[in-house]
């Protein structure tokens, strides 16, 4: 329960972080296959389902898939994101912008990448319930990604996701208040006072 009010919340919500450091441990297809299917469940744009699933689990092509990325604050001086490595697997979420586009036109290209990203948030919130961590990586590089995988033009990778079992406990991070993003009737009116 939460604290301030009498209504129940959701654990996954508020537990999920972003973990960089997992431990070499197999996860359990039964497992990994609910938390595609949570995916799969997400809100789409006229229910057109534009999200594709890349699934890495072979040493050799996670070392591959890291030389597609670029380091970042968590890079430790790397060039490369090499902890994604240790995640038992990555997730390679992609859109397919075939469906929604023939049904929307031009907007399509704005409405697939938000529903596949919706479908990432269900993983990850189902990872977290499952016990299983996840961080979503934005630190790749798009054409080099996309030869590897040998994707087709109609299909746009989003990210990376690596996911495993965590070896430490990660820190949240802090988030900003709802008070400071919600707005009443028009922007800048708060809603929350």
């Amino acid at each position: 329960m939460n604290q301030l009010n009498k209504y129940p919340r959701i654990d996954a919500i508020y537990k999920r972080v972003s973990c960089r450091s997992f431990i070499r441990k197999e996860i359990p297809k039964q497992i990994l296959e609910e938390i595609i299917n949570a995916g799969t469940m997400a809100p789409a744009s006229g229910n057109m389902q534009p999200w594709e699933f890349i699934i890495i689990d072979e040493p050799e092509a996670k070392e591959k898939v890291v030389t597609c990325t670029f380091s970042g604050f968590y890079s430790k001086g790397s060039l490369n994101q090499h902890w994604i490595e240790d995640a038992s697997i990555i997730i390679i979420p992609c859109v397919n912008f075939k469906r929604t586009v023939a049904r929307y036109g031009d907007l399509g290209y704005k409405l697939a990448p938000l529903d596949t990203t919706s479908a990432v948030q269900n993983m990850l919130l189902a990872a977290t319930e499952l016990g299983i961590s996840g961080c979503w990586v934005g630190g790749f590089l798009e054409k080099k990604i996309r030869n590897l995988l040998q994707l087709p033009p109609y299909v746009q990778p989003l990210g990376l996701v690596p996911m495993g079992y965590p070896a430490k406990e990660t820190d949240h991070k802090q988030k900003m208040d709802a008070k400071w993003v919600v707005h009443k009737n028009i922007y800048n009116t708060p809603y929350f006072n």
